[in-house]
């Protein structure tokens, strides 16, 4: 919240009374240069209108100075928290983004199995970084071996060719595919059929 910070330090004081209007107009001017833009942020904008309510209430207090500032501190609290949950949104999309790329089919299971999104790590475009290390670990434990997606086919028990396409996918439905998936090689159907968002 440092942007805000500085409006609030140039802000005019006179007679004791901060020029309020001033100040929303400029706070109002910069907050969409440090806002992250995500349509899941529309609650967060609402809790930023009603923090901004706080400060039109001003404008109707004959409060003194002290309780002026007290109640500005209060306003910039609230909004570093609400910076902090936008910066916590937007790591998820993009940790959420890195997983997927890197096969991972469910990627909330996985944050939350490596002990949620305070245990990853991130630079301060707030992108995920050594994810590939953290995958190592689980792509070698067997037990995690549905979270990810097949690498390459398999080879039925009853010899042929492994399918060339997801038999459990909408636009290449086999159930033929299905069954021999199924008896052959259960592990890998469990993973394609997760990938095309079928449960079996």
């Amino acid at each position: 919240m440092e942007w805000l910070k500085a409006i609030l330090e140039k802000a005019v004081i006179t007679d004791g009374k901060l020029d309020v209007e001033a100040v929303m107009k400029q706070a109002a001017a910069e907050f969409p240069k440090h806002a992250v833009p995500k349509k899941d942020f529309n609650d967060k904008v609402g809790e930023l209108k009603k923090a901004n309510d706080t400060i039109e209430d001003l404008k109707k207090e004959n409060s003194g100075n002290e309780k002026l500032q007290d109640k500005i501190k209060e306003y910039e609290l609230e909004n570093e928290k609400l910076q902090k949950a936008a910066a916590d949104t937007a790591k998820t999309y993009a940790l959420k983004e890195k997983l997927t790329k890197a096969g991972v089919l469910d990627s909330d299971y996985l944050i939350y199995k490596h002990g949620g999104l305070e245990k990853f790590n991130f630079d301060k475009e707030n992108q995920p970084i050594g994810v590939e290390d953290v995958l190592k670990t689980y792509k070698e434990d067997k037990s995690m071996a549905h979270l990810f997606k097949p690498e390459g086919g398999y080879t039925p028990a009853a010899g042929g060719n492994p399918p060339a396409s997801n038999p459990f996918a909408k636009e290449t439905f086999n159930m033929t595919e299905q069954g021999r998936l199924l008896r052959d090689n259960p592990e890998q159907a469990r993973a394609l059929a997760a990938a095309a968002g079928v449960k079996i």
